[in-house]
């Protein structure tokens, strides 16, 4: 009987526990999760805004030219045709090394090669002639009043191709900004007509997208070897113009609006 008696009371404290637990839980004693919300934070947007793309060009000088030439010679095997080219070009090296001092660093090779040459005939078909062998390079020359006596010593040494000529400038950074700060005047110039043709005044930018930036450099197009013999042969000095480069540059701004 005690035995019953102690397992009955047991039983009671333990059903107790868990009715109190259960109690407690449901009103949220044994602990709170809860999440507030923050108020949204937005940046304001302007109520009245322009948009307008420019563009700034400015026009400057070259300083620089990089003239495209070759030698070349042909032989009836490549052997020979390629020994001719070497032997011209030494001759070449000398008047750019020796007679107008120009740094190795300005003298590139873009080309050397020895390919077979054949004639076509209806009898015969395709028959080998021999080989040219082509040697060519880029010469970076800085001295433009003196380039039209560069292109004729060039060519009394044995150059006899000239692939191209094109004036340029080592300054493209500079006048990059000075196009970029054109492009933005013209901008606001753009934007205040609109502006002032809404009846609104400009407050100020609010974004700014830059666009391209351009250099149009001056080419000359290739001129074939009897060119350059003809120079070569007449009394008068060969005569080239440089001329001028346009670098412009382009943006796109949005202005605010009052």
């Amino acid at each position: 009987m005690d035995n019953r008696k102690r397992t009955l009371q047991v039983l009671s404290v333990v059903l107790a526990a868990a009715v109190i637990g259960w109690f407690g839980f449901g009103r949220g004693e044994v602990g709170e999760v809860s999440a507030e919300s923050m108020p949204a934070v937005t940046a304001a947007t302007p109520a009245y805004t322009v948009t307008v793309g420019a563009t700034g060009s400015i026009m400057v000088e070259p300083d620089v030219a990089y003239l495209n030439l070759a030698v070349e010679t042909r032989g009836a095997k490549a052997s020979e045709a390629q020994q001719a080219n070497a032997d011209t070009f030494a001759g070449v090296e000398k008047t750019l090394y020796e007679k107008f001092a120009i740094d190795k660093k300005d003298v590139k090779t873009t080309g050397l090669d020895v390919q077979p040459e054949y004639n076509y005939t209806e009898k015969d078909g395709r028959v080998l002639k021999g080989y040219v062998a082509v040697h060519s390079i880029q010469v970076t020359y800085r001295k433009l009043p003196e380039i039209g006596k560069l292109f004729d010593a060039l060519t009394a040494s044995g150059a006899n191709r000239l692939d191209g000529v094109q004036f340029s400038t080592e300054k493209k950074d500079q006048y990059e900004l000075d196009a970029m700060k054109k492009a933005m005047d013209n901008a606001a110039a753009k934007a205040g007509v609109l502006a002032t043709s809404a009846k609104r005044q400009l407050k100020g930018v609010v974004n700014i997208v830059q666009g391209d930036v351009s250099d149009n450099p001056i080419l000359y197009a290739r001129a074939e070897s009897m060119s350059m013999a003809k120079a070569a042969d007449g009394a008068a000095p060969t005569s080239v113009q440089s001329g001028q480069i346009e670098i412009s540059a382009q943006v796109t701004v949005q202005y605010e609006m009052q």
